[in-house]
């Protein structure tokens, strides 16, 4: 059996530089809290909340008043509340989210009305609809388009493809469309990377959190290729998935850790072995 991992596959630089952050915090003053999971990714999770990294969704919930914000980014009101309450702010917004919501902010103070392109309910996407002030909406095949001049930013993790056909389709409508191509370069990487593996194994094998929007995002793109699997634990695989297969690629999303991604193919080399 021929295994093929990715290079590019695993945690992102954002996520590994919110962790770092994170542990600092936790190290200083003990324990730490994050609005919502820092890493979209169980494993990880959990092994953060040992090391003193406590997971919230409520603002009540908070103890010691010291709060990271997660690589996605929060939505300025809630920043506003934050700071008005007391608490210390670890802001850990990826430089590159943080970049797209000084776009819109931009677009904005420019008379633009704003198009975001990418998932509604993504904690990024609510971000950015927040520092809009409620003069943008998000992109969909449907939408209507009543301005003649809008402009469009990007999901930080959107594949490139979906939002060139956005903006294809948004260019119709409009006399006058100012554009920031905010992807991030690592999701159009490891995206190029899923597919070129696609091409050459029999099956996939995507890594990472079944709540990680660029996972499942990975693993909706290499199944237009070939059978492919979503999985979180090497005991998900079944051999069964494997019948008349030669070669197996492995990729992971930007919230899976290395060490999820190393067991994963060790179990497969102990199925498969040389």
């Amino acid at each position: 059996m021929n295994i093929i991992r990715a290079k590019h596959g695993g945690v992102c630089v954002g996520v590994e530089r919110a962790i770092r952050m994170a542990l600092e915090a936790a190290e200083k003053w003990k324990h730490v809290y994050s609005l919502g999971p820092l890493i979209h990714n169980r494993v990880a999770v959990e092994d953060l909340r040992k090391k003193g990294i406590i997971t919230v969704d409520k603002l009540n919930k908070v103890k010691n008043k010291k709060v990271i914000i997660r690589s996605h980014g929060a939505h300025p009101t809630v920043l506003d509340r934050l700071k008005k309450q007391g608490f210390t702010i670890i802001d850990a917004t990826c430089p590159r989210v943080r970049r797209a919501q000084r776009y819109v902010e931009k677009l904005i103070a420019e008379g633009y009305y704003v198009i975001i392109v990418g998932q509604r309910d993504h904690p990024e996407v609510k971000g950015l609809l927040g520092y809009a002030h409620n003069k943008a909406e998000i992109y969909s095949d449907k939408i209507r388009i009543t301005r003649r001049k809008i402009g469009v930013v990007p999901q930080t993790t959107l594949d490139i493809e979906h939002f060139n056909a956005a903006v294809a389709h948004l260019m119709t409508d409009v006399l006058e469309m100012k554009i920031y191509n905010t992807i991030c370069h690592e999701t159009i990487v490891r995206i190029k990377e899923a597919k070129k593996i696609a091409k050459k194994a029999d099956v996939m094998i995507v890594v990472g959190g079944k709540n990680s929007a660029n996972t499942t995002k990975l693993y909706q793109i290499c199944k237009k290729s070939k059978p492919s699997y979503h999985i979180e634990f090497p005991d998900e695989v079944s051999p069964e998935w494997f019948t008349g297969v030669k070669s197996i690629g492995i990729t992971a999303g930007a919230s899976t850790p290395k060490d999820q991604v190393d067991s994963v193919e060790k179990h497969l080399r102990k199925i498969f072995p040389k």
